[in-house]
């Protein structure tokens, strides 16, 4: 009997220090994940996907958890697959602004983002001088900030050629932002960070109340 009961005994104590290192693990994540951040780059590929050669008036985009709409009032913005003589063509689909249209885009699930960088170019070897493009953004609590970008004007003789461009720091903690519809320009490759989203407080605390139990539980058997 005395042999069961130590066998038991030590059985628990295995239990119960796996339990514990479990819960401690969970809780580590849960820390972790607090910090942590991703990024997000839109490449404007679909689905559905925009044929190479073609060019279509769209009023919705959706793509890698970032919905893209027009702004309210304007016509809707257009999806270009390249491949089409006189216009940017890095290979892949884009979207270009129209005369009174262009998006504004956020995040499905309603949290706050920061602009990291995109490709810009002009519209066309017709409209290819460098143009400033006004991108507006809007925080949860009713800030409104702006950022500016200034096409390169680089032309490579056929079309205009697209470029890198970062935003700035400050144009941050958006839930939402609106392409100014005055200049044409064509957008590809928009990155943004987002933050992984916080685990409860007093999720936290519960798990730590859950560990002092289990140790306390241990240090008496």
């Amino acid at each position: 009997m005395k042999s069961f009961s130590n066998h038991r005994a030590g059985a628990s104590r295995d239990i119960d220090s796996s339990w514990i290192a479990t819960a401690i693990g969970a809780l580590l994540l849960s820390v972790c994940a607090a910090s942590a951040q991703g990024t997000i780059t839109v490449t404007f590929d679909g689905p559905p996907i925009q044929p190479p050669g073609s060019q279509y008036l769209v009023q919705q985009y959706y793509e890698s958890g970032v919905w893209f709409l027009p702004i309210p009032g304007t016509d809707g913005f257009v999806r270009n697959g390249g491949g089409i003589t006189g216009y940017p063509d890095d290979g892949t689909a884009y979207v270009q602004s129209i005369q009174g249209g262009s998006p504004m885009f956020g995040l499905v699930d309603g949290s706050s983002f920061d602009p990291v960088s995109v490709d810009m170019a002009e519209y066309s070897d017709v409209v290819r001088d460098p143009e400033t493009v006004h991108f507006v953004g809007y925080r949860a609590d009713g800030t409104v900030l702006t950022d500016d970008i200034t096409t390169a004007g680089s032309f490579n003789g056929v079309a205009p050629v697209f470029q890198t461009f970062t935003f700035s720091p400050a144009f941050s903690g958006l839930t939402r932002v609106q392409i100014s519809p005055v200049v044409p320009w064509s957008l590809d490759n928009l990155t943004l960070r987002h933050s992984v989203p916080e685990p409860a407080t007093g999720s936290l605390l519960g798990v730590a109340a859950i560990l002092l139990i289990g140790i306390r539980r241990l240090r008496r058997k």
